[in-house]
């Protein structure tokens, strides 16, 4: 079993507490090169070690100290779903409602089909104040299924099928045979299979570049990129928005429900690290 419950006795009483997943670090083929930033190389042996001190610490109690280990090796470009998992866990339990969702999203990003990522980002948002859950579970159904959508596979497939479609029929035309036209027409389909693909995947690379969340305990959202400008709302830790501008130090941002308002650039964070961008898919 990938997820271990421990039973931790507490001074208030009896608490489940959920143990860290200590899969050795994997680095996704679809983050290049190695699931590291570009601008980054960790050794190997040293990560792994502190990716097991980080458990080892979560497992003792001594939250802090995980949160830093975890902390340090996505500092040394580590981008892993084990560790984004953990990462997330650890300000769960911390209380760090926004820094959990955010590292949980990651975590779902680089894993889609991530249940234990799912699991706790559920925990976090029902202690969440914005309740827009039917709206957000709408957009993340969406999600799941345009994520695993090969598009660079069905990109290459895509051009390679169109080529031979029309290779095919231009063979039909000059020197009529049997095959030419069938497999043409099989070729075409299989190009409009591949669109569609494509198509998909580039829709849900889009959608995701511009996923955020909400780290700031709470923060109004105003009328426009100026703290002077009036408040319509307010938006808390852990609430996924949609960034659709930026400006002078602030975030245009966009609610599940439609709600829009400027929010300072830091109460907000991209669910995909400008260094992961264009790696994944």
């Amino acid at each position: 079993m990938r997820r271990i419950f421990l039973a931790v006795l507490l001074a208030a009483g009896a608490a489940a507490a959920q143990a860290p997943r200590a899969d050795p670090l994997r680095f996704p083929a679809d983050i290049d090169p190695g699931a590291r930033r570009k601008d980054a190389a960790p050794d190997g042996a040293r990560s792994s070690a502190l990716f097991d001190g980080a458990n080892a610490a979560y497992l003792a109690g001594d939250l802090p100290r995980a949160g830093a280990s975890y902390e340090a090796l996505l500092q040394e470009g580590v981008a892993s779903a084990e560790l984004e998992t953990n990462l997330g866990a650890t300000y769960l339990r911390e209380g760090k409602r926004g820094l959990a969702a955010l590292h949980l999203e990651r975590a779902l990003f680089l894993e889609p089909g991530d249940d234990d990522a799912r699991a706790d980002l559920l925990e976090t948002r029902r202690a969440a104040v914005d309740r827009l859950e039917g709206e957000t579970e709408g957009r993340e159904a969406f999600s799941r299924v345009l994520s695993p959508l090969p598009g660079r596979a069905g990109s290459i497939v895509l051009l390679v099928a169109w080529t031979l479609a029309w290779g095919l029929l231009a063979a039909h035309l000059f020197k009529p045979a049997r095959l030419f036209l069938p497999l043409s027409l099989a070729a075409f389909a299989l190009s409009l299979v591949a669109a569609l693909v494509t198509a998909g995947a580039a829709t849900w690379h889009s959608v995701a570049l511009r996923r955020a969340v909400v780290v700031a305990q709470a923060t109004p959202a105003r009328e426009g990129p100026s703290e002077r400008t009036a408040t319509h709302f307010e938006v808390h830790e852990g609430t996924l928005v949609r960034i659709e501008d930026e400006e002078a130090g602030f975030r245009r941002i966009k609610l599940a429900n439609g709600l829009v308002g400027w929010v300072p650039a830091a109460a907000v964070e991209l669910v995909v690290p400008p260094g992961w961008a264009g790696q994944s898919g």
